[in-house]
């Protein structure tokens, strides 16, 4: 008797674990799990300290996951609240693929280092001819306690305070004024290269005056006849008398800086002596618009930019 009870038992026995077999050979062949992840950090972990759980699953058509059966939000099991919990999903025509993120938080009361644990978490897959499911672990971890057990005087157990180390400001105000130093610096080189108006002594140049002159001047015959005479005086004055067009040469050898533009002053003595002495009538607004070009060179020569 004591035999076929014996026989029994293990029979009984063995169609468990066949059952067992079959039912995690049916689940793999549905349940694919990619990944499973467990916090980083199994040590150290304190009161209020946020334990992540990760596990990323694909399954096969028709079945889906049960969210029903996914642990509720807000229970709290040893200690250990489940504080969050995310499912994100993306579905093709043959699987469905699962992302789910739980957030543990750890709210033990314990006086001395503990080991503690996640619980193990069973989630539902539905929707086929055999009832599923994926199982986590449970995954066990160390809590240190932020305070022993005995302190009965906190004010007897406080630690001095000390001021905060200061910090060595000195190479930062150097940089700053240097930086500022730099700034005003670029600012005033922009002025000097750009500006027309007379801001800085050292823009009230010859040909500063004859540009700034040109731009306001009408563009007629009689505007005209006034541009020419404001360039000629602009090169009288850097000349230091009148200045004719067979005494450039020696003019750019006395002011080597505007010899690039001996072409452009040449050309311009020429069209002097045409507006004056010949009967044509040229377009003006064109010889004034030239002339206030050519001003605008020399005046950035003169200004050596």
């Amino acid at each position: 008797m004591k035999k076929l009870m014996m026989q029994g038992m293990m029979c009984a026995v063995l169609m468990l674990f066949m059952q067992i077999a079959h039912a995690q050979e049916a689940t793999e062949s549905v349940v694919k799990i990619i990944h499973m992840t467990e916090p980083a950090q199994s040590n150290g972990i304190q009161i209020g300290t946020i334990l992540t759980r990760q596990i990323a699953l694909e399954i096969a058509a028709p079945y889906q996951l049960s969210t029903e059966t996914l642990p509720m939000k807000g229970v709290r099991r040893d200690g250990i609240e489940l504080h969050d919990v995310h499912v994100k999903t993306s579905a093709d025509d043959a699987v469905t693929r699962y992302d789910i993120q739980l957030q543990y938080q750890v709210f033990a009361a314990e006086f001395a280092p503990a080991v503690l644990q996640l619980p193990a978490e069973k989630i539902a897959v539905t929707g086929g001819s055999q009832a599923l499911s994926v199982n986590l672990p449970v995954w066990h971890f160390w809590f240190s306690p932020l305070v022993p057990k005995g302190i009965s005087n906190a004010k007897e157990n406080m630690q001095p305070q000390f001021k905060p180390t200061l910090i060595a400001v000195q190479g930062h105000h150097l940089r700053f004024w240097m930086a500022l130093a730099m700034l005003v610096a670029g600012l005033a080189g922009l002025v000097y290269i750009n500006a027309d108006k007379r801001w800085l002594p050292f823009m009230n140049g010859a040909f500063a005056n004859a540009h700034r002159k040109l731009k306001k001047l009408p563009r007629n015959k009689a505007g005209e006849k006034q541009a020419l005479v404001h360039m000629h005086q602009a090169l009288n004055q850097i000349n230091g008398s009148n200045l004719f067009a067979n005494q450039l040469d020696g003019f750019l050898i006395k002011h080597p800086a505007f010899a690039p533009f001996k072409t452009q002053i040449s050309d311009f003595f020429a069209l002097s002596n045409q507006s004056l002495f010949a009967d044509t009538q040229p377009h003006h607004d064109k010889i004034i618009a030239h002339l206030i070009g050519l001003s605008h060179q020399l005046r950035d020569c003169e200004r050596g930019v």
